[in-house]
């Protein structure tokens, strides 16, 4: 892992999760040096391949605002998506909600198994184009089924 984001900037620390087992949850930490750098492998690595997956990366969500209590890069850009086909992929997801707006970067959900929970996350340049999504994508047809579209609570 600290290996992959290296490629973005330096690293203070990175942490692999992992449950009680032991096993990877299959998500990290990666702490940086400069906060220009933590942006940088948002915009540079998300949708790069890690040991053979495709990543999702964000800003933790553990780093609160203390004056607003929320994230501030990723509050009101992101929308959660369900009815999700179990086979439409993350480039699938990406490309349809880009009627709305610029996407930043789509994920789905797995399984521990690696299989489809038939839900993402949909991350926006703009809170507006997120608005949109809601507004407009609820209820369109990604194949064949029709998805539903609302405000990431877990954003902010």
């Amino acid at each position: 892992l600290k290996d992959h984001m290296r490629q973005a900037g330096n690293i203070n620390k990175a942490t692999i999760l992992q449950g009680p087992d032991g096993k990877s949850k299959g998500c990290g930490i990666v702490l940086y040096q400069h906060p220009k750098d933590a942006q940088r492998a948002i915009r540079q690595l998300t949708d790069s391949l890690l040991d053979g997956r495709n990543i999702f990366v964000r800003e933790d969500r553990g780093q609160m605002n203390s004056s607003s209590g929320s994230s501030p890069s990723s509050k009101g850009l992101s929308v959660f998506v369900g009815n999700l086909a179990y086979e439409t992929r993350w480039q699938d997801l990406k490309d349809h909600m880009r009627q709305a707006g610029n996407v930043d970067s789509a994920v789905i959900f797995e399984a521990p198994d690696g299989r489809s929970k038939g839900c993402g996350i949909v991350v926006y340049q703009h809170p507006k184009d997120a608005q949109r999504a809601v507004r407009q994508m609820n209820e369109t047809t990604l194949h064949g089924r029709s998805i539903f579209v609302r405000e990431d609570k877990e954003s902010g």
